[in-house]
């Protein structure tokens, strides 16, 4: 068990997409027991006073773009079959449910922080580390260690509270975000905190 050296008041986890939707897409979800590590790291962090945020997906058909190949491959097909209920699939799945106060940020796009307030939460509270976990590995997380990256954040990806759409996707994905972010577990998480 690797110690991630955190500082619990500038640290966020940002639990990601891990909505029915995505979850259902994913064997792997269930197959490697994702939920239990997520639903570990999250009363982890509740209890340590880590700063937990949700990013989930928000469906506005007025902003989809017929040039957005993502929308128009994953997302609207996902949500936009015969007899779906797009409320439903857009739950938050029980293992990962926001607790009384925590923000839910709703994001239009693949990437947390296009679009959304998350980045002027983090840095109004002086976060300057972010914890990644969520559904699927190969677009949401990655889009969040990309930008995080970026903005000078230290990202931290825990490989087993992530669940891609195939085996290949994870291990791909995991492979590009090894040199953006430190790659732990859940319990190098509970370890640190």
């Amino acid at each position: 068990m690797a110690n991630l050296n955190l500082d619990r008041a500038k640290t966020a986890v940002l639990s990601m997409d891990i909505q029915k939707a995505p979850v259902r897409r994913s064997s792997m979800f269930r197959e490697r027991n994702v939920g239990q590590a997520v639903k570990q790291v999250l009363d982890a962090a509740r209890k340590a006073g880590v700063l937990v945020i949700h990013a989930a997906i928000d469906y506005q058909p007025a902003f989809f773009s017929p040039k957005n190949v993502f929308l128009q491959k994953i997302r609207l097909p996902l949500l936009s079959a015969p007899g779906a209920n797009v409320a439903e699939l857009l739950e938050i799945v029980d293992e990962a449910k926001p607790a009384d106060g925590e923000a839910v940020v709703r994001k239009p796009r693949m990437n947390p922080f296009f679009g959304t307030a998350l980045d002027s939460m983090l840095r109004s509270r002086d976060i300057d580390t972010v914890v990644l976990m969520g559904v699927a590995t190969e677009f949401v997380v990655e889009a969040a260690a990309r930008h995080a990256a970026d903005a000078d954040y230290r990202v931290i990806v825990l490989e087993n509270c992530c669940a891609a759409f195939s085996d290949e996707a994870h291990r791909a994905s995991l492979h590009v975000m090894d040199h953006l972010a430190t790659l732990a577990t859940s319990a190098d998480f509970i370890g640190s905190v």
